[in-house]
């Protein structure tokens, strides 16, 4: 059922079973059976079409899980003088059962904007954040990360090992249409004073951070995370 509601994004957020069923790999007559239940729950609402979408019991669920995140707290405040600094959308991500997930966003103005939602995962192999991410990790716990991505392409997997290896030492990354066509991207390790929380990432439309811009852009990244990463370990010591 959790893989059921999964399935859902801001870009699927109606589906069939059949829909549900060719996402998820779980067989149809199966899927009707887990669609009853989460409608009896409340967590599914079904129309006349034989179609499906999250209800707005989610919501509070949502909330919840976003107060239970003490760094977005933390973050939040300095976050929102980045993107008054940069005037570009910040977002905060965190590597939550194996994938990198947006868990926090301070949109700017633009109408021209790198949209990521909270919740919304991002891809282990591609951006700026999932080579931060990765590079919080011990060697160890890496290689079995991309462990599986090394069984179907070795070649991309070496690729991101070297790129992994070079975040690790400098504590940060960035990324150029790896995600979306037109976006580049900054990003920059938050940490508790032992490990990596979280990455602090501006994804930036390319027509507003050329070649020339970029050093500024990251500049401002870095020492954004420096001050979560400040305040966090504050908060941990008290």
């Amino acid at each position: 059922m959790l893989a059921v509601l999964q399935a859902f994004s801001p870009q699927s957020h109606t589906l069939t079973a059949r829909d549900l069923a060719e996402s998820t790999g779980i067989p149809l007559p199966s899927m009707y059976r887990y669609i009853a239940l989460l409608r009896e729950t409340g967590l599914l609402v079904g129309d006349d079409h034989g179609a499906y979408h999250l209800s707005a019991r989610l919501i509070s669920l949502a909330r919840a899980a976003e107060a239970a995140e003490s760094i977005i707290e933390i973050a939040d405040p300095v976050m929102r003088r980045l993107m008054a600094d940069c005037d570009e959308t910040v977002i905060l991500v965190r590597l939550i059962g194996r994938v990198p997930v947006c868990v926090h966003r301070v949109e700017s103005s633009h109408h021209l904007r790198a949209t990521f939602e909270p919740g919304q995962p991002l891809p282990l192999e591609h951006g700026a954040s999932g080579r931060v991410l990765l590079a919080g990790l011990s060697p160890q716990v890496r290689r079995d990360y991309l462990a599986s991505l090394a069984g179907t392409d070795p070649e991309l997997a070496r690729r991101l090992e070297t790129s992994v290896a070079q975040a690790a030492e400098r504590g940060w990354a960035v990324s150029e249409e790896e995600i979306d066509r037109g976006v580049w991207a900054a990003s920059a390790a938050v940490t508790d004073g032992r490990s990596t929380v979280a990455a602090l990432t501006v994804p930036s439309p390319l027509v507003r951070a050329p070649a020339q811009l970029q050093d500024r852009l990251l500049g401002q990244v870095r020492a954004a995370a420096r001050e979560a990463s400040e305040l966090l370990r504050a908060a941990v010591r008290s």
